[in-house]
């Protein structure tokens, strides 16, 4: 899906060694609250309201760079005026037309845009092995990437159990890097409505087991699955989904994309799901893709112009109403309507909780008093 624009698989660490080296931590924060936090702050006693929440999207592409933040900050302020709600932070699993070194100069857009962006390093290719080696990773982590990110799922015979890859994974446990919305398999609905990327059921269950085996090996590496594990295209898939969280303790997913297929699950279903899995679900959307939600992404591709996105999000969690679904929006699907300290849950608590630094973020911009 991604493609990466390096020369070698390695280069880029081994040729930038010296510049990250003076770089300090990525997840630092300017000094102070931010201008502009003091609505955020005023609101931010507790209980929330839906109002003064912050949601955080997990799973975003986002380019490392002034102008593409600045469009995300016009859409923050888009969201708050047309749906009064508080997108706190975004994190970034990387962007197809970005390559590593971008991340050289995060330390600065962190600082300049107060904690509301987290990066991730990212692999989009990796037939041939993990790009990082396990000393790559400290590195990495010691100048604050939010995490790892991953795409097994794109390729036909990839195989993420791989040996060679066992000793990134061990290193991920050891150390407590996130696996930031690693992507595994792709959509593969049952008979009769097999999809575009995976029309042979075998090859998605093979691929499937695979990360299985990866999460047996490594009981202590902490995951967030992109795209509900795509366990998301029929009620026995779903069946499924409960039994990889039951048995796998560090295992979470997000959201991202999956509102195109939820038409093809049981409404009440998914929602018993949402609740009994409250603790285990992030908010992700896939945003800077085309794939956040694809009828209205061809409408509005500008980032700051997606608040529809986000609203049509929002109403499928938040609301009972009925909604267009599908890839085409040739389906709709009723909201969950789920309730208020699930989506807490959903949209800010399960984030704070697992990824580095985010509850430090989410005080000093003024949402939560700060416990430290």
């Amino acid at each position: 899906m991604l493609e990466d624009s390096s020369a070698s698989r390695r280069d880029f660490l081994r040729t930038s060694s010296g510049a990250l080296a003076g770089l300090g931590v990525l997840g630092a924060l300017g000094a102070g609250r931010a201008s502009g936090s003091q609505a955020a702050s005023a609101a931010a006693k507790e209980p929330f309201t839906l109002a003064t929440m912050p949601r955080i999207d997990v799973h975003g592409h986002i380019l490392a760079n002034q102008d593409a933040l600045d469009g995300y900050m016009a859409l923050r302020r888009s969201m708050k005026e047309q749906l009064d709600v508080e997108m706190a932070m975004w994190v970034s699993v990387g962007s197809r037309a970005q390559d590593l070194a971008a991340l050289l100069q995060i330390p600065e857009l962190t600082a300049r845009y107060e904690g509301r962006f987290r990066f991730c390093i990212y692999d989009y290719i990796i037939e041939d092995g993990l790009r990082f080696s396990p000393e790559e990773l400290v590195e990495w982590q010691d100048r604050g990437a939010a995490g790892f990110k991953f795409y097994p799922g794109w390729g036909k015979g990839v195989q993420i159990d791989h040996p060679a890859n066992t000793p990134v994974f061990h290193k991920m446990e050891q150390i407590g890097m996130v696996a930031a919305s690693p992507h595994v398999s792709n959509p593969c609905g049952t008979f009769g409505r097999r999809s575009q990327w995976f029309d042979e059921p075998v090859e998605f269950w093979r691929q499937q087991r695979a990360w299985e085996t990866v999460l047996r090996r490594h009981p202590q590496l902490v995951v967030v699955n992109a795209h509900m594990l795509w366990l998301c295209y029929s009620d026995e898939q779903l069946d499924v989904l409960r039994y990889m969280l039951s048995t796998y303790p560090n295992l979470h997913i997000d959201t991202a994309t999956t509102p195109t297929f939820w038409h093809a699950l049981g409404r009440e279903n998914l929602r018993d799901f949402m609740i009994e899995y409250a603790d285990r679900v992030l908010f992700g959307t896939d945003v800077g893709s085309s794939w956040f939600v694809p009828v209205l992404d061809k409408q509005f591709p500008k980032p700051c112009d997606k608040t529809p996105q986000y609203k049509r999000y929002f109403a499928m969690l938040e609301t009972d109403q009925e909604l267009p679904s599908g890839i085409d929006d040739e389906h709709t699907f009723q909201g969950l309507a789920l309730p208020q300290d699930v989506l807490e849950k959903i949209y800010f608590r399960n984030a704070m909780r697992i990824y580095p630094n985010v509850r430090k973020a989410l005080a000093a911009l003024g949402y939560l008093e700060d416990k430290a």
